[in-house]
């Protein structure tokens, strides 16, 4: 695996994912910024590697303003999640990591929707969005996902499903169909954001762990 977790590579991710999301997005120095508007309608801060002084520094913003978070990246986070608490700041989520893989390791062809399902493929420009419908249910989304592709990187994001049509294999249909999507543009890894419960099939498809993702808010006045 060529890609090593660093500040160029979490800026990347955040294109992508901003992208895919419909984010504005910005990039100053290290902190990179996406405003969230669909959820908390404020900015979300990502950060590789935070020092102490970046830590207390967004903590000062986030106690300004409680509905911004922090992303922060860390290959280690023990030490992370006590600094970040020294600083002021509490966590929120510390079970997702950074996953990446190789692209060209991945199947080209578009797979088959499974009995009973239809996809739905909605491109624009490097994004696109996969959806798979029960064929009799068309406005039910029984799964899901995003990917965009940024710099050589494909960024997957947001690959759902719906808890009635879990252990079916659709997020697995999903990422291959993602995956074909994205290798319409010249990309050589993708990157994603793995949860606790993702991980075991991601691992399953090949992808391995780059980092840890911690993610924090501003301790709140009682």
């Amino acid at each position: 695996m060529g890609s090593t977790a660093s500040d160029e590579l979490i800026g990347t991710w955040v294109t992508g994912w901003a992208g895919a999301r419909g984010y504005e997005n910005r990039h100053e120095g290290r902190v990179h910024a996406a405003l969230r508007h669909d959820t908390s309608g404020d900015w979300e801060y990502v950060i590789y590697e935070p020092s102490n002084e970046e830590l207390v520094a967004v903590a000062e913003t986030l106690h300004k303003h409680p509905k911004r978070r922090l992303t922060a990246f860390a290959n280690e986070t023990s030490s992370l999640v006590e600094a970040a608490k020294a600083a002021g700041l509490n966590v929120v989520n510390s079970q997702e990591v950074l996953m990446v893989t190789e692209m060209g390791g991945h199947d080209v062809e578009e797979p088959r929707p499974a009995d009973g399902f239809a996809f739905q493929i909605e491109r624009d420009s490097t994004h696109a969005y996969v959806s798979v419908h029960p064929v009799d249910e068309p406005d039910v989304v029984a799964a899901s996902g995003h990917v965009s592709a940024v710099d050589g990187y494909a960024i997957f994001d947001r690959i759902i499903t719906a808890p009635d049509y879990r252990r079916r294999g659709l997020g697995s249909l999903i990422m291959r169909s993602l995956v074909s999507l994205a290798l319409e543009h010249d990309v050589e890894e993708g990157l994603l954001i793995a949860s606790m419960d993702g991980q075991q099939l991601y691992q399953s498809l090949g992808w391995t762990n780059l980092g840890n993702v911690v993610l924090f808010e501003g301790k709140q006045d009682a």
